[in-house]
Formats: structure tokens, sequence, C-alpha cells
């Protein structure tokens, strides 16, 4: 059941959906939105930042709160809601295929990395000490395990994984902010990402099992719970 201030912002999505505000449209105040839903400040604020992290609206300190995406791309229409659910599809499934594969990937990379491999990992998951973009490391990371693993077939599979999503995370831009490009949900996966790495490190293949299980299944539930806003 969600709870009022998923409600409210539920209310806030679909009025942008049927084009009330447009992208670049600053959002009524937070007294405004309080009159209108009847509801405390503190819930409305919680509404408004569930948007903010769904990267539907931006809010800017002082000005208001703005909307980022073009309400046509969250219409309902056929086309739009399609392609919609083809993204939330693809990305499931290959979500679900790494959850079943990647734990032993994680295992085998504990017993085999090098030396070099655990730098390059360790690189990753601290990217401004190396002048990386955070983002892009995020798969960086996972493509490393796999050819930690020394497992040619496996790499390559892991590879094709990793470009299909990109290729799918390149149609979306437009459209949605995906999970792991949110602040907090990819703070949480670098978060993990470290836990996993240390057990590496540590020639732990248990806990990095364990570590990586824990990891795909919380990005498996981020993604099917944000697509629940949308499809």
């Amino acid at each position: 059941m969600n709870t009022l201030y998923e409600q409210i912002a539920r209310n806030i999505l679909q009025d942008i959906s049927a084009g009330l505000y447009q992208k670049g449209d600053m959002l009524p105040s937070e007294k405004e939105l309080m009159m209108k839903t009847g509801v405390s400040r503190i819930t409305v604020r919680e509404a408004l930042k569930t948007l903010s992290e769904k990267g539907i609206i931006e809010t800017r300190r002082g000005k208001g709160s703005f909307v980022l995406i073009d309400s046509q791309l969250l219409s309902s229409d056929k086309d739009n809601r399609s392609k919609r659910e083809r993204m939330h599809e693809k990305f499931i499934e290959s979500s679900r295929a790494r959850l079943m594969l990647e734990p032993e990937i994680a295992r085998c990379a504990a017993e085999n990395a090098t030396d070099e491999e655990l730098a390059q990992l360790e690189k990753t998951i601290y990217p401004h000490r190396c002048g990386r973009n955070p983002e892009k490391q995020l798969n960086e990371f996972h493509r490393i395990l796999a050819q930690a693993a020394h497992n040619p077939l496996i790499l390559s599979f892991m590879e094709s994984l990793i470009q299909a999503e990109d290729q799918i995370e390149k149609e979306s831009k437009d459209i949605l902010t995906l999970p792991e490009k949110q602040k907090a949900i990819s703070d949480v996966l670098n978060q993990q990402h470290q836990k996993i790495y240390e057990a590496v490190k540590a020639r732990d293949g248990e806990f990095a099992y364990f570590y990586m299980k824990e990891h795909m299944r919380f990005l498996l539930k981020s993604y099917e719970e944000f697509y629940t806003w949308f499809v």
C-alpha cells in the first residue's frame, strides 16, 4: 500500500503526464501543494523528494521544483507505454540473469584475481581518486570481476549483458533517470561494491558470493520498484 506522500507524488506525476505541467515548468510551491492536497509540509516535501529521486523533477533551493521530463514521454498512449514496458522487461530479465550468475563470478574472482585486477577494481570503487566518472565505473566494476574469474566464456557473456543494458540506457536517457543514475541509489551501489571488493581482496569467496547476491537483489528490487511508477 502506498504511503500518503507516495500518493501525493503519484498525483503530481499524473498531472505531469496529463500535460498540466510541461518540461521546464515550475510546480506549485510547497504552501500551494499543501492547500491543494490538504496534507502537511513534511508530506509535501517527502513527495517532492521522491519525484526528485526518480529524476522527474529538480528542486532548486530558494527557487522551487521544476519538471525535468517531457510530459508526452510519460503519456499513456500505446507507443510510449510499449516503449517503457520493453525497457522494463529487458532490464528485469538482464538483472535476473546477473543475479543467477554474478555471485559465483565474485566467488571465483576471490580465488583467482591477480594483484593487477584487484588494483583495477579498487579504482572503480574510489573513482574520484583517479579523476574518473563514478557512473561509468559501476558496470566497469562488474566487467573486471568477470575478467578476474579467468573464464573467457563468462567474460564474454557478462560483456554482452552489460552492452545490452548500455543500449537500453541510451534509448531511455531522454525519458527516465534510471535507478543507478540516481544519487541515493548509486551511493548504496558503490558501498556494496566496496564490500564485495574487500571480500575479493581478502580472498574470501563465501563473503564475496554473499555480498554480490545482496547487491544484485538490491539492484533488481530497485528497478522493479522504479518501473511501477511508469508502466
